[in-house]
């Protein structure tokens, strides 16, 4: 159920009118007779609405962006990826600089969200006087809230911009000549947002506690203090062990004291409730953006006020009406197909169309992360999934179009495309973004137990998340790739960093991929590694009326009648020197140019221009 009250509650009211690129210098038009009007817990309630809604804007995480700056995304057009959009190839390419779009339109993004914090805890500090009793409790609580987000915006600024070095804005400040600061060091912005969390969570409810959804729980709170204190622990591939223990401690309280569970409603047809309409907000989830088709409607879908999600048809399949934006790497989509799956798990068994039965052609967990043509055993969008989604529109034709990444699209709903959605606009969906779930807390319990030795305690904790999708379980005595040699601690590690993590978690969260790869301190030499790996487009026999081979066709989805795809990986031996002979041949490499500019920022963003032209103080 979608919560009216903390989505768009006055919204015309408490949303500034700025620009994305002159936050800084353009005048709040509700201040201060906003504050001025404040004069209760009610009128604060709806200036802290404000802050929850500054979650709708899409440059908040920035998914769609930072797919092209990790290892997880491709262009569309493999073959010729420059003829992509100019939005996405900087970020492909890693030659973002300052006045790279959409830079400025995050920076922009968090701290709006950070002044309506502000905002909201001014408000507060203005009616404390006499507050006592049930009063003083819910005076707590909305403040905790709102030091939530102050913290959180800040930690997501030290998190990609300028290595940590960015503005503290540690108050509301209707002066708009007064707003003017220069960067402080990473040390301060690290010390500041983990005071403000480590506030919110002495008054934060527990999840079992919350009553309206969507609100933010302690859980939420001290899942990013558990990432700040891992992100600075591991920070360059270094090792402090007392961060890093300071967050292994915290990652288990999250997974014993506060009542989250793995999603592990999976049918074997249907697949997880995990990135479903009917599975928002379920026992995973730890922090959520609850977008909503319900109102909103009439603003465009580019309004970042909009309480709808355009995800959906920028990470959607072409042939769903999506936008092919955001692509799975071709390595990751062949990881996936790989996940060697569990038989002896009944959940692997699937009736054929003759009544016998056999074994899923692709993992659970590959089916609830991406569209896939060899995963017939699925169906999307009311229907078989290779009738229209999959690899199966060339490699040259349509851009390349050949997977999709499925966690934000509308394929639970039995509709034929994005455009039937709730809102008849393909960019207007009212699909919620998971930002934080329990899996990524078992996942970095499990790296911070490998940096302690304790390999089979974190085979445990990754095997949880394998058998939720009825995964050939991790063995300590003999690795999945290489039988017989046992895991250590680096083995386990590789494993993590390259299939685990990325191939659970892939475009979740805030950056978490561009910043785990930062973190490691393998960035570099992943982009290389990936470069150098060469691919070829086969196809599937066919005539005029563009059939599926026999051994394709059978089960409930036996009647595909379109012709299908695949991808293989080619030594370098056979991949021709002149790139038109590799064009013709449907030949391609990934991440060209991501190796040699990767130390322009060095897994950062630049603070954008517009901040050094809009800000007296700025320095840096």
């Amino acid at each position: 159920m979608k919560n009216i009250k903390i989505i768009f509650t006055i919204l015309s009211v408490i949303l500034l009118a700025w620009s994305c690129e002159e936050y800084l210098d353009e005048p709040n038009p509700n201040a201060p007779e906003l504050l001025e009007a404040v004069n209760n817990l009610e009128d604060t309630e709806k200036v802290l609405n404000g802050v929850y809604n500054s979650l709708f804007n899409h440059f908040l995480l920035s998914i769609e962006e930072d797919n092209y700056r990790s290892d997880i995304g491709s262009m569309r057009n493999r073959i010729t990826p420059n003829v992509g959009l100019n939005e996405h190839l900087d970020y492909y390419f890693k030659t973002v600089n300052p006045s790279t779009r959409r830079v400025d339109q995050r920076w922009g993004a968090l701290y709006r969200g950070i002044f309506f914090a502000n905002q909201a805890l001014a408000a507060l500090d203005q009616i404390r006087p006499g507050l006592e009793g049930d009063d003083l409790d819910e005076w707590n609580l909305q403040r905790a809230q709102a030091l939530f987000f102050r913290g959180t915006y800040h930690f997501y600024l030290h998190s990609v911009f300028n290595e940590g070095k960015i503005i503290i804005r540690d108050g509301y400040e209707p002066d708009v000549t007064k707003r003017h600061k220069d960067v402080s060091s990473s040390e301060e912005v690290i010390a500041f947002f983990r005071k403000d969390l480590e506030e919110a969570i002495e008054y934060l409810p527990m999840p079992s506690e919350i009553t309206e959804l969507g609100r933010v729980s302690k859980g939420a709170a001290t899942m990013i203090l558990a990432n700040s204190y891992l992100y600075e622990g591991t920070q360059g591939g270094t090792r402090n062990m007392v961060l890093i223990n300071q967050a292994m401690q915290l990652y288990e309280s999250l997974r014993d004291d506060f009542g989250y569970a793995l999603e592990t409603e999976v049918n074997p047809i249907e697949g997880s409730m995990m990135f479903t309409t009917a599975g928002e907000f379920n026992s995973e989830s730890i922090f959520e953006i609850n977008y909503t088709t319900d109102f909103g409607l009439e603003l465009n879908e580019f309004d970042e006020r909009s309480p709808h999600n355009r995800l959906a048809s920028r990470g959607g399949h072409f042939n769903f009406r999506g936008q092919d934006f955001m692509q799975p790497a071709t390595w990751l989509m062949l990881a996936y197909e790989e996940e060697p799956i569990d038989p002896s798990n009944p959940i692997n068994t699937v009736v054929t169309g003759d009544g016998n039965q056999d074994t899923r052609r692709v993992s659970l967990r590959a089916s609830n992360m991406i569209f896939l043509n060899d995963d017939l055993d699925t169906p999307v969008y009311g229907g078989p999934n290779a009738m229209n989604a999959g690899r199966f529109t060339g490699l040259a034709s349509r851009n390349l179009t050949i997977t999709a990444f499925k966690k934000y699209t509308n394929h639970d709903l039995g509709v034929p495309d994005e455009q039937a959605t709730g809102s008849s606009n393909r960019l207007k969906s009212g699909k919620n973004a998971i930002v934080n779930r329990l899996s990524e807390v078992l996942l970095n319990l499990a790296e911070c137990y490998i940096y302690n030795g304790r390999v089979q305690d974190a085979i445990n904790e990754i095997n949880k998340i394998r058998n939720r999708w009825a995964l050939m379980p991790l063995d300590i005595n003999s690795q999945l790739n290489n039988d017989g040699v046992p895991y250590d601690e680096t083995s386990l590690m590789e494993h993590l960093m390259f299939i685990e993590k990325p191939l659970e978690l892939s475009v979740e969260g805030h950056a978490t991929r561009v910043i785990d790869l930062r973190r490691w301190g393998v960035a570099s030499q992943r982009f290389n590694d990936l470069s150098q790996q060469f691919y070829r487009g086969t196809f599937y026999p066919k005539d005029g009326r563009r059939i599926v081979t026999p051994e394709l066709a059978r089960g409930p989805l036996a009647t595909i009648t379109r012709a299908l795809s695949d991808i293989e990986t080619i030594p370098l031996s056979e991949v021709p020197a002149d790139a038109d002979t590799r064009q013709q041949r449907n030949i391609f490499n990934e991440f060209p140019l991501s190796a040699t500019n990767y130390s322009n920022n060095n897994g950062y963003l630049p603070i954008p221009a517009e901040e050094d032209i809009n800000n007296n103080e700025f320095e840096n």
